[in-house]
């Protein structure tokens, strides 16, 4: 299992745009290719706009599905907002999947 700490990979508590969104996906797409699962570490992280959540997780639900997610991506230390967004994000993503 691998940990992707989210706050250090971009230096900042808030992630507003599809650019760093694709980065974080990247991420954690290279990650699988060599871990079962990733936790993607949310802590210190106050702020996320619903397009660089769109971007990770709503990307990989279109493309992988939802039970991928289940089963390969762990949220840990994510505030209550930012886990609504992703909550929201994947609502939406998987009836469009």
């Amino acid at each position: 299992m691998k940990t992707i700490k989210v706050r250090e990979l971009f230096k900042q508590g808030n992630l507003a745009t599809r650019e760093n969104g694709l980065i974080l996906r990247k991420e954690i797409e290279e990650a699988l290719k060599t871990f079962d699962s990733v936790f993607v570490d949310f802590d210190g992280i106050n702020l996320v706009t619903q397009s660089f959540i769109d971007e990770v997780f709503g990307v990989l639900v279109r493309e992988k599905g939802l039970s991928f997610i289940r089963n390969h991506i762990k949220i840990k230390d994510a505030s209550n907002f930012v886990k609504s967004m992703i909550k929201f994000v994947i609502s939406y993503s998987q009836k469009a999947a």
